[in-house]
């Protein structure tokens, strides 16, 4: 049987969506491993609508009528080329219910299209640490490693270092 493929639309959320506020918080619970306090999602929220349209997009993934996601992405000007644009997808959540189903590549590669579109050189992604369904879906999308970001957590032990002690 062969798969009826349509193209994935983005439309701009509007700030004062409650489902967006809803499937971010969903989206940072999963990636975090639990949901972000109210005070911190509100801010956050804020923060990212100031710039909507800007240097940020916020949109809805719709594909027939149905949201299936959503991505924001950033475009700025690259640290060591002011004259290169870079672009970033910064989040990116493709429902549960449509995973695994090309709805996210779809989706990304929409996403990529409106980046190159603005004019950007390169376009980053990123996932967190032991998200490897993640890492093997942008690599599917074109993406490989460039650099790996390492955070400073004093205090905070890697799992490997609990296992090795026992």
């Amino acid at each position: 049987m062969q798969e009826h493929l349509t193209s994935v639309k983005l439309e701009y959320v509007s700030p004062d969506d409650r489902k967006f506020r809803e499937w971010l918080r969903r989206y940072r619970e999963e990636i975090v491993g639990e949901p972000p306090p109210d005070e911190w999602l509100d801010g956050y929220i804020r923060h990212i609508f100031n710039e909507q349209g800007k240097s940020r997009h916020i949109w809805w993934a719709v594909e027939e009528g149905r949201r299936i996601g959503f991505a924001v992405a950033i475009l700025s000007a690259q640290a060591s080329d002011r004259q290169r644009i870079q672009g970033t997808i910064a989040e990116f959540f493709v429902y549960p219910e449509y995973r695994r189903e090309g709805y996210g590549r779809r989706m990304a590669e929409a996403v990529i299209e409106f980046l190159n579109g603005q004019g950007a050189n390169d376009i980053h992604a990123s996932v967190t640490a032991g998200n490897v369904r993640g890492l093997r879906f942008w690599e599917a999308c074109s993406f490989m490693i460039s650099r790996y970001v390492l955070v400073h957590r004093p205090g905070l032990r890697r799992e490997e270092e609990d296992e090795d002690e026992l």
